[in-house]
């Protein structure tokens, strides 16, 4: 099955215990699926699930082990999304 990568931009719900303090976050959404359009779906409703909401998507695209020559930590998290079929990292960036 496909591996997608999403980079999306997201912002803290008023539920998110860091709303007062967290502006925003680009999330990589690490996805097996389908289809482009199923991971899509898929990792909105894990940001939405965990109190952030999605603002835009910045980028998507499907991945192969291949792409990850020479690249040991992107392989190993291509990998665990081999056995876990989801993984997500968020970049979070403060209020100023």
């Amino acid at each position: 099955m496909p591996v997608f990568i999403l980079m999306m931009h997201v912002k803290p719900t008023d539920e998110n215990p860091g709303v007062n303090e967290i502006a925003g976050a680009y999330v990589n959404c690490f996805v097996e699926s389908d289809t482009f359009d199923t991971a899509e779906k898929i990792a909105i409703q894990f940001i939405r699930n965990h109190h952030w909401a999605p603002i835009d998507l910045e980028e998507g695209y499907e991945v192969t082990e291949a792409d990850y020559d020479g690249d040991p930590n992107g392989l190993e998290i291509y990998k665990q999304v081999l056995i876990e079929k989801e993984k997500y990292t968020f970049h979070s960036y403060t209020i100023e």
